[in-house]
């Protein structure tokens, strides 16, 4: 018959073998737990950018006259024309749209960087393309973009569904 050879292992081998795989599960359980740390972080600036735009417009209704008029008259929408609004509520109106440019690029931002999941993405990049449609918030965009972002624009939609063209020159 054919013998088999078998060979003893010793106690030092096994020993090995169990910290090796002890080892193993330790990295998984602390990949695991980087994850979490990651959702959570996520979770946090999420909550951050919507409570900063939720107090932006709790100000505007609470203290500025002319800002509660402009929300209640619709004028901060993307699709909206600012040419029928007076000097003052003109200054007012572009202070609002330059703070949700500058929101809607930091969110651009932490997508580049992987920090905001795809589908809150999804919601952004329609707001960033509705808002850029509006030639007569595009010359904001490009001033206050990053070389990033200003990227980003140039491979999005140019035409204008508000305003025209020039007036983003």
């Amino acid at each position: 018959m054919w013998g088999v050879n078998y060979k003893k292992v010793s106690l030092d081998t096994w020993i090995q073998l169990f910290g090796m795989i002890g080892l193993l599960g330790g990295l998984v359980f602390v990949g695991l737990e980087m994850r979490q740390s990651q959702q959570i972080a996520i979770a946090g600036q999420v909550q951050a950018r919507n409570e900063a735009f939720l107090n932006l417009y709790l100000t505007l209704m609470g203290e500025d006259p002319i800002g509660r008029s402009l929300v209640a008259s619709g004028h901060l929408g993307a699709n909206r024309d600012p040419s029928s609004l007076t000097s003052a509520e003109y200054d007012v109106w572009h202070a609002i749209k330059s703070w949700q440019v500058s929101s809607l690029q930091n969110a651009y931002q932490q997508y580049e960087m992987g920090l905001l999941p795809d589908n809150v993405w999804e919601g952004v990049d329609l707001r960033i393309k509705a808002q850029y449609a509006n030639c007569h918030i595009r010359p904001i965009w490009l001033s206050y973009s990053t070389p990033s972002v200003r990227d980003y624009l140039g491979r999005i939609s140019q035409e204008c569904n508000v305003g025209f063209a020039e007036t983003a020159n």
